[in-house]
Parts: structure tokens; sequence; C-alpha cells
């Protein structure tokens, strides 16, 4: 896996927080995305989840977990869509393709990248789902972005 450094800038973000099984996050992801087309809202990015549960555990019991998209401009909250504001920040970043049944094989070669270069993880991780279920049909060909915040020792 390729590991890059990345600057996150400022972003204006449309989030559902939420606990609960991640077997949800389908429905979750659609109704953010309906909510963007009902409203007019410009989304800037493919949705994405930062787990706040250990993500070696997720899908074993409830998880804490935000299913967000990168919006244009600022939109109207509704229901359990939130709007919020996310300053820059730098990742940690590595692509994972295929299957996210091994993704934890992904998250340990990142935090082996951040060990021998000397970057502190000092959040929670996110996943970008660049091809996945709501746009590939085949599993084999999923693309998702792994990032986690960082700092420099």
């Amino acid at each position: 896996m390729d590991c890059e450094v990345k600057v996150i800038p400022d972003q204006k973000l449309a989030v559902i927080n939420y606990k609960g099984p991640i077997e949800d996050l389908d429905l979750l992801v659609s109704k953010l995305i309906g909510w963007a087309d009902a409203e007019n809202v410009e989304m800037l990015s493919e949705p994405f989840i930062v787990y706040y549960s250990p993500r070696h555990e997720v899908g074993k019991a409830e998880a804490v977990y935000d299913v967000g998209i990168v919006i244009k401009d600022d939109a109207d909250e509704k229901d359990i869509i939130r709007v919020v504001d996310m300053i820059e920040h730098k990742v940690l970043s590595g692509i994972h393709n295929g299957p996210t049944d091994d993704i934890l094989d992904s998250y340990a070669q990142l935090v082996e990248f951040s060990k021998k270069n000397n970057f502190d993880i000092i959040g929670s991780p996110k996943e970008v789902f660049i091809k996945s279920y709501y746009n590939c049909d085949d599993e084999n060909d999923f693309v998702t972005e792994i990032q986690l915040p960082i700092i420099e020792l």
C-alpha cells in the first residue's frame, strides 16, 4: 500500500451522528444523499464514515460513527442531518482495494508507516467510499481511502 501525508483543507460537512449496528450504514448514506438531492445541495465528495468505536470491533456490537459528505455551501439541517465546519488538518492516507473484509490489514500498514516516520495518530479514522456499493456492483473493485489524523513528532 502506498501511504501519503495529505492536508485536508477547511470543509463544510453534512453528517449524521449515529450509534447502532454498522448494517444501518446503507440507510444512513441513502438518507444523506436523498437530503442533498432534495435540498439541491452540491456534494463535493463521495460518502465517508468516521469511526468513534474501535475499528476492529465494528460489526461485533453497536458502533458509534458519523456518516458524511463534503458539501459546497452551507445548507439547512434536517431531521438527523447536521451541517458542520471541519478545520484544516493533516492525515496519513492509504488506499484499500477490494472488499472491506480485510481492511484491518490496510490499517496495520498505515500504523506501521506512521511509527517508522514519527507520526502520532491523534483522532478517529475516516474511510472515504471512492468506489463502493453506492457506485460499484462488484466488491472486488471497491476502493476505500483510509485517512488517519496525524501530527508529526
